[in-house]
This record gives C-alpha cells, sequence and structure tokens, in this order.
C-alpha cells in the first residue's frame, strides 16, 4: 500500500517537464521585463513576443516628413508578419524616465550605423495586473 501510495506521488511530482514544474513567468510581470520584451520584439520582428507586450490599443507614433502618422497594433503585426523574422543591425539601450503607480514612462535607444531611433514608451498595469505597451513615439535622429 505504502508503495502503491509512493509510486502515484512520484508520478505527479515527475511525471511533469521541468518547465511545467516550475511557475511561468510572463513577460508581462514587471515594467523592465516589459522593456526588455519589447526590445527584442522589435530587433528580431518577432510577432508573437510584440503581440504580447503591446496593449489591444496601442498606437505607435511617428514622424513623416511633415505628418505625424499613428498605427495601431494590428497594422505593425501585420507589417512585422510580412517581414518574417529579422536579426536588425543595431544596438538597443533604455532608460527609465519615471515611474508612478502603475504608469512607467520609458526611452529605448536603437541606434543604427547612420542613426538613432528614440522610442518613448508609455507601460501600463491594467486591471488583471498585466504590464503592457500602450503608446509608443518614435523620434529619428542622425548621427
Amino acid at each position: 500500500m505504502c508503495l502503491t501510495i509512493l509510486c502515484i506521488g512520484c508520478t505527479f511530482s515527475f511525471g511533469k517537464s521541468p518547465d511545467d514544474r516550475s511557475p511561468k513567468k510572463t513577460v508581462n510581470s514587471k515594467p523592465k521585463d516589459v522593456v526588455s520584451a519589447f526590445i527584442d520584439s522589435y530587433v528580431h520582428t518577432d510577432v508573437k513576443l510584440f503581440d504580447q507586450v503591446m496593449s489591444e490599443d496601442a498606437v505607435v507614433s511617428f514622424c513623416n516628413g511633415r505628418k505625424v502618422e499613428k498605427q495601431t497594433k494590428s497594422a505593425l503585426l501585420s507589417f512585422y508578419k510580412q517581414q518574417g523574422e529579422t536579426d536588425l543591425n543595431c544596438e538597443s539601450d533604455y532608460e527609465i524616465l519615471s515611474s508612478s503607480g502603475n504608469v512607467v514612462m520609458v526611452r529605448v535607444d536603437f541606434k543604427f550605423p547612420t542613426f538613432l531611433q528614440r522610442n518613448f514608451l508609455t507601460i501600463e498595469k491594467n486591471e488583471q495586473g498585466i504590464w503592457e505597451v500602450t503608446k509608443v513615439n518614435k523620434f529619428n535622429e542622425n548621427l
């Protein structure tokens, strides 16, 4: 009887893969994790990761000549899908500019060989406790 109980206990304890036994850490648990995931999704054009870190109503704004363009999350996801996974030739860095309760402002820089792209991210914690990027403002500067 004791041997049967021991076997059943071992089956439940060791019958799962190591990933299933350890608690899952999501990229949305802390603002710093969201920033790192945003950088990875951008540098590698990773559609799944981008989808995970951006809120459903996220907007990305950038200057296109004299006009400010705004893109939705769905439009950017479509663009990333068309591109396929690509490794961009850039270095990245970030700085947390301000933090207050459920909102964090972060500057993410992507340094390309000929220009610097500065992204100002607004990261918010939603009602479910999930941190997501809700707004991105992009600025390009010549080097």
